[in-house]
């Protein structure tokens, strides 16, 4: 085991671990993980309670008392970056109104405060924005209802109006909630009674939802970042691997298409003629379609022959749409 360097990295490694175990740990234990003895944890200890850590003794082990404080969290400047990035992306993942995404923002930038007043005053900006978007009642009830059966293992009874627009009724076991970054959307995937295996909702089309009495339990062999690995986003996963393959023209969207990575499988090959073919495996195109639409003229889908014809297709309708070819 790494060990810290100094006391006080030795002191906030120690108040992490109580925060880790419940039952909390003797002087003797903490002194043999550190390699010092005994009396210098306890001066640890001195050291922790006037910086405000609640400690509290149990027969021969010390615990962190919950009710009195929560673990202090420090950190460095780059650590605080990240905070702020990933604040951002919250902020941004969705075009709901969320008051929980207002008040986390709100707290973080209270943290910040003092260690970044520039960082922080950006967050409380971001809260603002999120705090004026429309609010729509039946969407956040709908997420705090998946939420809670998620965390307590409890199926929910939903209405839910599909892409279709067929309204059923259903019992789900939400096995895991995933924001997607296309369609500003969020996402349920667990088990659906209703159709008897593994399904995607997007709780934007939940109108009404509520817990129910009956539990359930995650299977063990689920585990969401293998099952989403060919998806583009988050609805599309369980089609199969579909090679799709993209010719990128212009000069501009060849460099941009190689500053990102896009998709854990792809692969980009230059073609003499300064354009690009750019080769992902996705589980269905659906996703991807508004992804390639974005590039215009930039792109051309040269595979699979279905999804090629789908957008020329589309290109075709846009044609007559704008008189250019007669209808």
């Amino acid at each position: 085991m790494s060990r810290p360097d100094t006391r006080l990295e030795r002191i906030d490694d120690i108040e992490r671990k109580l925060a880790q175990r419940p039952k909390g740990a003797s002087t003797g234990e903490l002194a043999r993980e550190y390699g010092v003895n005994v009396s210098t944890i306890r001066r640890d200890f001195t050291i922790m309670e006037s910086m405000g850590t609640a400690l509290e003794k149990n027969g021969r082990r010390y615990v962190l008392n919950r009710r009195r404080a929560l673990h202090q969290v420090k950190f460095t400047n780059n650590e605080v970056l990240a905070l702020y990035l990933a604040a951002r992306l919250l902020s941004r993942h969705s075009d709901e109104h969320n008051p929980h995404v207002v008040t986390v923002l709100e707290k973080l930038a209270d943290v910040l405060k003092n260690k970044s007043p520039l960082m922080s005053r950006h967050i409380e900006q971001a809260a603002a924005a999120v705090r004026g978007r429309h609010a729509r009642p039946e969407y956040l009830e709908a997420l705090e209802v998946l939420t809670a059966g998620w965390a307590e293992g409890r199926k929910v009874w939903l209405r839910y109006r599909s892409f279709k627009n067929e309204i059923t009724e259903r019992i789900f076991a939400p096995y895991f909630v995933d924001p997607s970054g296309i369609g500003y959307a969020c996402y349920a995937i667990g088990y659906d009674d209703l159709r008897g295996t593994l399904r995607t909702l997007k709780i934007e089309r939940i109108s009404e939802a509520r817990l129910t009495d009956e539990r359930f339990t995650i299977p063990p062999d689920f585990d969401p970042q293998q099952l989403l690995a060919s998806a583009w986003g988050v609805i599309w996963r369980d089609e199969g691997h579909i090679e799709v393959t993209l010719r990128f023209f212009a000069p501009h969207a060849v460099r941009r298409i190689k500053e990102s990575t896009w998709h854990h499988s792809q692969r980009i090959e230059d073609l003499p003629d300064g354009s690009c073919l750019f080769t992902v495996y996705v589980g269905s195109t659906m996703e991807l379609k508004p992804w390639v639409r974005q590039w215009g003229a930039d792109v051309e889908v040269l595979g699979p022959p279905a999804f090629r014809q789908e957008m020329i297709q589309e290109v075709r309708q846009m044609a007559r749409g704008y008189g250019l070819i007669e209808q």
